[in-house]
């Protein structure tokens, strides 16, 4: 009996299988674990191929719907593209059809699928696949799209042939951005203006300036104080309507010139813009609050009529020469009888938005260039062609979008190729700075202007801010759309880029 129960405290005693069969368990619980580690991470790459396949077939979608394609047929060109990537993955995945919805309203693609991935190791444990659920809600759609480009006019473009390269390149962005087999949807328009020392508002002259009329016998000290009060006014005859400005009295001493034998006296005279032939619709800058703003022309936003200054600070030979060509005809700036800087501007006005592709053209070749630089006038006026403030300015067909239009975005495409050099004396500070300010706050909200740079050979002692940027540079969105072309093959691929980046805009990112 004794020996019975000492041989059944021994067994109680022993642990030694026990161990053993801990041992085997946990290394079965390790290896399932481990196993089921891998074929996790493997499906979770699986899911990472199948959400790429489905976000790139969802664009591929909204790109055939903005050619115009059917319902119908965006839905086929999703599930097409998705499921040829998707069967490329191997490893057995399977997936379920890929739902595809169009919302009408927001004009979102929202598609899901649904994936089983089998297991490799984890079969072992029981577990023989994997799921998982992919889906794209909100994610691409149909856009609006403003673009206003940008052109330099100024004297240098006419070196080099660089004129007639922009003339190219732009066309070329054109097709881009409107292309002959795109339905006309009026989801995208274009707007352009020029600038080189002014700009010219052609028929919107009298909308965005204040005019003030004189009569007849009005003092040269009242066209005078309109000529230098806050942003000139367009001074015109009350009679007419037609436009003027006036010229000092004075008196000649210059006996060699003069009559010899007594001082020589003139009168005050008014001149019409059309007897010195000085272009009526130039304009320059807003001095005023609103200087660097997207206000309408109103109270303390009026854009300023370029009136001429008359350069009588000489001496009284150049008075007195000044006088007789305004009295008699042939004056104009090279003889000296007024100052036009500001005053004189190129033929072509700006072009509000549109998708008539052949207008745009027959305006962009028609371009011709000379005078100075002032780069400021080219981004204001390309800001007011796209701001839904001025919306009462453009005709209806061209009013731009709201800043908060769903799904609308707002291009600027701004060219030259040199330095911001010529502003007017009323402006208090230079092209420059004027630029920085404007790019600044059209950039920010609720703008949120996009705004593209082009460098033109563009030499390298342009003026700098104090980070070392030019002017291209600081307004540029960002340092990748800051573009320089060396030649015209460079700016013809510069245009195309950016007008294919643009496009993209159209689809929401």
């Amino acid at each position: 009996m004794k020996n019975i129960q000492g041989l059944l405290r021994q067994y109680r005693q022993d642990t030694r299988g026990n161990v053993m069969m801990l041992m085997a368990l946990v290394i079965v619980a390790i290896m399932g674990l481990a196993g089921f580690a891998i074929d996790l991470r493997y499906t979770i790459s699986q899911k990472e191929k199948v959400q790429y396949a489905l976000d790139s077939a969802v664009l591929a979608g909204a790109l055939e719907r903005q050619k115009g394609r059917t319902e119908a047929e965006v839905k086929a060109e999703v599930r097409e593209y998705a499921g040829s990537l998707i069967n490329m993955q191997g490893g057995g995945l399977s997936c379920s059809a890929i739902s595809v919805v169009l919302d009408d309203v927001s004009e979102d693609i929202n598609a899901s699928i649904n994936c089983m991935q089998p297991t490799f190791i984890s079969q072992i444990m029981g577990q023989d696949h994997l799921s998982f659920a992919v889906s794209t809600a909100s994610t691409y759609s149909v856009g609006k799209v403003d673009v206003a480009f940008v052109f330099d006019v100024s004297g240098s473009m006419n070196s080099y042939s660089r004129l007639s390269l922009l003339k190219t390149a732009a066309n070329a962005a054109f097709d881009t951005l409107l292309p002959d087999d795109k339905p006309d949807d009026k989801t995208i328009r274009i707007a352009v203006t020029t600038y080189n020392n002014s700009v010219n508002a052609g028929s919107y002259i009298n909308s965005v300036t204040d005019g003030v009329s004189l009569a007849a016998d009005a003092s040269n000290f009242a066209a005078s104080g309109n000529f230098n009060s806050h942003n000139g006014k367009r001074m015109y005859d009350s009679a007419t309507g037609k436009r003027f400005f006036y010229y000092q009295t004075g008196t000649c001493t210059d006996y060699g010139y003069c009559d010899q034998w007594s001082n020589w006296d003139w009168d005050p005279a008014r001149r019409k813009y059309e007897d010195v032939s000085v272009p009526s619709s130039c304009v320059y800058e807003r001095t005023g609050s609103q200087a660097d703003s997207d206000a309408i022309p109103g109270s303390l936003a009026w854009i300023g009529a370029a009136n001429p200054e008359w350069n009588f600070s000489d001496s009284d030979r150049d008075k007195y020469r000044g006088w007789q060509e305004v009295a008699y005809g042939g004056a104009n700036s090279n003889t000296g009888a007024y100052r036009n800087n500001y005053a004189t501007c190129r033929d072509s006005g700006p072009v509000p938005l549109t998708d008539d592709k052949n207008a745009l053209k027959t305006h962009v070749n028609s371009l011709t260039a000379g005078g100075g630089t002032a780069g400021h006038l080219g981004i204001a006026w390309g800001w007011y062609l796209i701001s839904p403030n001025w919306k009462s300015i453009w005709p209806t067909a061209s009013e731009p979008w709201a800043y908060d239009e769903v799904n609308a975005t707002k291009a600027l495409i701004l060219m030259t190729d040199g330095d911001f050099n010529a502003q007017h004396s009323s402006a208090g500070k230079g092209s420059f700075q004027q630029s920085m300010d404007l790019c600044d706050k059209m950039k920010a909200p609720p703008s949120k202007v996009t705004i593209y740079t082009v460098g033109f050979q563009v030499p390298s002692s342009v003026q700098k801010t104090g980070d070392g940027r030019t002017i291209l540079e600081y307004c540029a969105t960002s340092p990748a759309f800051a573009y320089s072309a060396s030649d015209g093959d460079e700016l013809l691929q510069v245009y195309k880029e950016i007008a294919q980046s643009i496009a993209d805009l159209r689809i929401k990112q």
